[in-house]
């Protein structure tokens, strides 16, 4: 089956081997050796599905699929061997580990920043790329709204954009909180109704900066070879800020090769004591919660998961997996363990396959080890809200110390009005909704931007944007 995608970059762009890709990413010596234990020196980690090799359980004549982790050395001979083989689903962030855990606590230095692009939009007989081209001529190329990516990987039914570092970024805990930001708006950006099929912004797919991609060269979901174009140039820090806002910009932080183990210490003085002198590779959570929560979840999506949802039920297992995967003598006395998850996700999958009800969409190794990324990326905070969206159910009510939310709304007025001393608290004259906030700002400042609306009004940003849209097509009748 032809990739309209691909079609597209090789007409106006050269393509380069895998290997090429990595050692642009990756320079000669930035890594650590094979078989090396340098001090300042790391490696990148793969994490791999294989179709053929397979582990037995406990179940006589049964056998599962099994993750295996690669170590990336200096060399980048893994990224040849990876490709030689047609059997195996492929992973790896454009970051380096210390160590061979690819979590967020060991992850070291970042040396790219990728994107993944989906549901880009296609013409209606789905030969041109419509979306793609949009992206690149039109916001790219003519309105320099977006900024130019060194390469766009073909990766199947979509296209990663990698912007490439010129010097590789510590990833101090500071900086990490800095990165996450910048990328989140980067990725509304990218995720333009012109460009992408989305019907609202809860449709926008967030991705954490440890989130890993399909390598080049190994195969996708449909079989095909993943190929990569490159498109552009290194880029720094200072020209990613140039297209987001104040808010969102990488301002904290000092390049690897600007940097001593001294002036680390000065920067970063928490994790320098943390890291350096106590040598702690990763601080165990403050709490810990029952795997209750694990197997109550794990039995939710296997009678409420849908097609269109089933990837982000696994997603919000492995995310449940890490809340509920702490040591504790009372409170989780038998944790959820990684080998558990994966199990699980591979025995789920089975299901989910069943559900498939076109050739386009079956739900396979692959899909599982995209959902399984989410453990690795410490993703604990994801908001209730979320989960019910992705998930496409929703969750009982919370309970506010036993009470019902109506109780709890109740107790909460009383408070209230025992503080205002039973006064008529209230606007009489009522006041202004959000919606009419928005819309007299925009009356106001007709070519404002909503960055300046939020910083007026104090509205959050999911607010502005909400009834901006409104606004804006109300402008336009």
């Amino acid at each position: 089956m032809e990739n309209i995608f691909e079609t597209w970059l090789e007409q106006y762009f050269d393509e380069i081997t895998p290997r090429e890709f990595y050692r642009y990413i990756f320079p000669a010596g930035e890594l650590d050796g094979k078989n090396s234990f340098t001090s300042g020196k790391y490696a990148g980690i793969a994490v791999c599905i294989s179709q053929k090799e397979k582990r037995k359980k406990k179940d006589v004549g049964s056998d599962e699929a099994k993750v295996f982790r690669y170590t990336l050395t200096d060399d980048l001979d893994l990224i040849d061997e990876l490709g030689s083989r047609k059997d195996i689903f492929c992973l790896m962030a454009p970051l380096s580990y210390a160590g061979k855990t690819r979590s967020a606590k060991s992850a070291r230095f970042m040396y790219a920043m990728a994107f993944d692009l989906d549901m880009i939009r296609v013409s209606d007989d789905g030969k041109t790329p419509i979306g793609l081209i949009d992206l690149w001529n039109g916001h790219i190329e003519a309105a320099d709204r977006i900024p130019k990516p060194t390469f766009i990987v073909s990766s199947g039914t979509g296209v990663h954009l990698y912007y490439v570092f010129n010097n590789p970024i510590p990833l101090f805990d500071n900086v990490v909180k800095q990165l996450q930001k910048m990328k989140h708006e980067l990725t509304y950006m990218l995720w333009n109704e012109g460009i992408v099929n989305i019907k609202s912004e809860n449709d926008i797919q967030y991705e954490g900066i440890f989130q890993g991609f399909r390598i080049p060269g190994t195969i996708t979901k449909r079989g095909n070879v993943v190929r990569v174009f490159e498109t552009g140039s290194k880029v720094s820090l200072e020209y990613l800020n140039n297209y987001v806002d104040e808010p969102y910009q990488v301002k904290d932080f000092t390049y690897k090769s600007r940097l001593s183990k001294t002036e680390a210490k000065n920067l970063y003085p928490e994790w320098y004591e943390e890291r350096i002198v106590k040598k702690k590779k990763g601080l165990l959570h403050p709490w810990a919660i029952s795997r209750n929560l694990y197997d109550w979840w794990k039995a939710e999506i296997l009678k409420k998961a849908k097609v269109g949802h089933r990837y982000y039920c696994l997603m919000m297992l492995a995310i449940y997996a890490i809340k509920c995967g702490t040591y504790d003598e009372k409170k989780n006395p038998n944790p959820v363990t990684r080998e558990e998850l994966e199990h699980d996700a591979f025995e789920i999958m089975k299901y989910f396959e069943t559900l498939t009800n076109s050739e386009d969409n079956h739900f396979n190794e692959s899909d599982v080890l995209d959902a399984l990324d989410a453990y690795d990326n410490a993703m604990q905070t994801y908001p209730r809200n979320s989960v019910e969206y992705r998930a496409g159910f929703r969750l009982p009510e919370n309970k506010r110390n036993g009470r019902t939310q109506e109780q709890h709304v109740k107790l909460m007025n009383y408070i209230r009005d025992e503080i205002n001393g039973n006064k008529d608290w209230r606007n009489k004259n009522g006041a202004p909704t959000k919606e009419e906030i928005v819309r007299q700002w925009q009356a106001e400042h007709p070519k404002g931007k909503k960055i300046d609306c939020e910083r007026d009004t104090g509205l959050s940003r999911h607010t502005v944007s909400k009834w901006w849209k409104l606004v804006f097509k109300v402008k336009n009748k």
